[in-house]
């Protein structure tokens, strides 16, 4: 709900601006630059603290920004980053500890959006900061892994599965979305499909950017990416019956779905599928200033 009154304050003070210019002409100017910063993510397996300082990476990426006048700036963005979490980080809480799960996910940021300008400075001088708030879509792709643990005396290891035959992949980083691990396209669970590596979110964040002359331009912004999957981290609903994940996709598989020392009940909650699962992207922009034209706008009558 606050993210959508964000938004409809943001389009309410957009509109607002535009119908408060009967007839102007503006500057329209074209800049490209290089972002870096970092990313970090918030889900089951950072507890849904908003900002864990444990699952913060370093991000890096491109930006091309199109500005008409001083007030509204379009963009397109690509950045590069990685999310991670770990029930280790909360191994002194017991549901934590008994979880024990972690992932790691490289992220790709594909985002279009605008930026709206909340302060107008003197076209003259272009000093001091001006704050802005920033919204848009984004395409992200992820793919969550996590490291496997050999452990002999695994629940998982019943002597006639297989699952010694782990051994010489011990502490091997695996993908986690092929593994199914909870139960996904299994016959037993068929109604649950894998989800998709490539997802939308909207991005929602603030910055301030200063003029450094009138060419350079250095910009600090911070943005979260709302989205519409609870599964980053690879974790969501209940714990499916692991005989049936093993049956269908070996004890890898099951030892990766519930890598605990004692094996969960198959129906008992893995994750909370009521809570979506965010990221932000946080950082640095310097953009240099190459196309500056004389654009005339509406006019309102």
């Amino acid at each position: 709900m606050k993210y959508r009154l964000i938004f409809l304050l943001f389009i309410l003070f957009l509109v607002s601006d535009i119908a408060y210019s009967q007839r102007w002409r503006r500057e329209s100017t074209l800049d490209m630059g290089i972002f870096a910063g970092g990313s970090n993510y918030r889900g089951e397996l950072t507890n849904f603290k908003f900002f864990e300082t444990r699952g913060t990476h370093f991000a890096a990426g491109l930006v091309a920004k199109y500005n008409i006048g001083q007030r509204l700036t379009f963009k397109l963005g690509a950045t590069r980053g990685s999310l991670s979490g770990d029930d280790n980080w909360y191994a002194d809480k017991e549901e934590n500890r008994l979880r024990n799960l972690h992932f790691k996910s490289i992220l790709w940021d594909f985002n279009g959006g605008i930026d709206v300008n909340l302060r107008l400075l003197d076209r003259r001088k272009q000093r001091g900061f001006v704050p802005y708030f920033t919204t848009g879509i984004s395409v992200f792709k992820f793919n969550p892994m996590a490291q496997f643990f050999y452990n002999v005396n695994s629940p998982h290891n019943t002597g006639t599965n297989g699952y010694e035959n782990l051994a010489s992949r011990n502490e091997e980083w695996v993908n986690l979305q092929t593994l199914s691990t909870e139960g996904q396209q299994t016959a037993e669970y068929n109604d649950l499909k894998r989800y998709s590596l490539t997802q939308l979110a909207i991005p929602i964040g603030f910055g301030l950017k200063t003029y450094m002359n009138s060419r350079w331009i250095l910009s600090l912004e911070y943005s979260v990416r709302k989205t519409f999957t609870d599964y980053i981290d690879d974790v969501s609903g209940k714990y499916a019956e692991n005989f049936f994940i093993e049956s269908q996709y070996g004890p890898m598989a099951s030892a990766m779905a519930d890598p605990g020392e004692q094996l969960h009940e198959a129906g008992t909650l893995r994750g909370n599928p009521k809570n979506k699962d965010l990221y932000s992207i946080f950082g640095i922009t310097l953009t240099y200033r190459l196309i500056q034209n004389k654009v005339k706008c509406f006019q309102f009558r």
